[in-house]
């Protein structure tokens, strides 16, 4: 029997994870002296693959996971992770017996969220006290922190190991608020962790470490950077490891003036070379990417890249399609792979992910 020729994709998302490796180790050099890492997986570890990416940050030396709910630590449990995995929301109070069973670090932010996790705990469940300082997502009030880590430091079933907080920081945005905040946070955790000494004190995400690296305290939640985005202005050497490709199925000769796509709605401003590719907004296409070298605003544009060229998007993005103009490309062919502008965390589950360990 002769063996089966394996059909090409039409469509695919390329994730290296020796890029992912690399922007670990860049991260991890810029430390201060005791502060450890936390490796923020959330959100299928922003569409890369929460379990490939979580057993690579935890082989580079990672001292935890971050993730948002138990639902996302069940994945990487059934996945065989077996690293410390803090939960960055507070869980349900009847999530509580997943958070003991999973070995899991809840966040915490009120008295009923305690005794939820007291009722299930078997061995005691370390767990990070956090903070509101103006996102109002969760979090207790500065003026109640002390009292609920005073409460955990009674309780016989829970340990104090973290007291966090997360800023409403956007960079190049609100610097000046933000620092103050830092420096309230610091003298609110120090009180904390002058009765807990063990108590690890962490407020920097990945915009915080770069713009602000003196406040990495105790530890680091580093998200973005582990996946190339930098999004800060303070250059960082970062590899992405992310690419979307669809397949050319179609090419067509357009001439100057011809109308095309739904609704006769693009006119064309010379004569083109169009190809359709199989990747639409059902696939997550056109939702704004997160690569900072698309610009928007108006009239702004997408595009893909065929061997180096740019291929702007014609008309509109259909729900499994979309046409680029590929007239800049020498003898565009059937078949040639195209990357696209897919946002990684709007990308369809459906499109097959292909890892690869590109590590130098």
């Amino acid at each position: 029997m002769t063996a089966r020729t394996q059909e090409p994709r039409l469509k695919w998302i390329e994730i290296d994870l020796g890029a992912v490796r690399e922007n670990l180790r860049w991260v991890r050099s810029r430390l201060e002296r005791g502060a450890r890492l936390m490796a923020v997986v959330k959100a299928n570890a922003y569409g890369h693959g929460a379990a490939e990416v979580a057993k690579v940050a935890a082989a580079e030396g990672a001292s935890c996971l971050g993730v948002l709910s138990v639902e996302e630590a069940v994945e990487l449990r059934a996945a065989a992770v077996r690293a410390p995995i803090v939960l960055l929301s507070p869980p349900l109070p009847t999530q509580a017996a997943q958070v003991a069973r999973l070995g899991l670090e809840p966040t915490v932010d009120s008295e009923e969220g305690l005794r939820a996790l007291e009722r299930a705990a078997r061995r005691r469940i370390p767990v990070h006290l956090d903070i509101d300082f103006g996102l109002k997502r969760w979090g207790a009030s500065p003026a109640a922190a002390e009292g609920l880590a005073a409460r955990v430091k009674r309780s016989r079933r829970l340990t104090l190991a973290g007291i966090s907080t997360h800023l409403d920081y956007v960079p190049g945005k609100n610097g000046v608020e933000a620092e103050a905040k830092l420096r309230l946070f610091q003298r609110l955790a120090a009180r904390v962790k002058a009765k807990n000494p063990d108590v690890l004190c962490h407020a920097a995400n990945s915009s915080i470490f770069m713009d602000f690296p003196r406040w990495q305290m105790d530890m680091v939640r580093v998200g973005n950077l582990l996946y190339g985005i930098n999004p800060a202005s303070a250059e960082a050497r970062l590899r992405s490891p992310w690419t979307c490709y669809a397949r050319i199925i179609a090419l067509s000769e357009v001439g100057k003036g011809r109308a095309i796509g739904y609704a006769s709605e693009y006119v064309a401003p010379r004569k083109m070379t169009v190809a359709t590719l199989p990747a639409g907004y059902a696939d997550g296409l056109t939702m704004e990417p997160a690569e900072r070298l698309i610009g928007f605003g108006s009239g702004y544009q997408y595009w893909g890249w065929l061997r180096g060229k740019k291929t702007p998007f014609v008309g509109r993005c259909a729900i499994a399609h979309v046409l680029v103009d590929v007239s800049k490309v020498a003898r565009p062919r059937l078949g040639d792979a195209v990357s696209l502008p897919l946002r990684r965390t709007g990308a369809s589950a459906r499109i097959p992910r292909v890892y690869k360990d590109g590590a130098r």
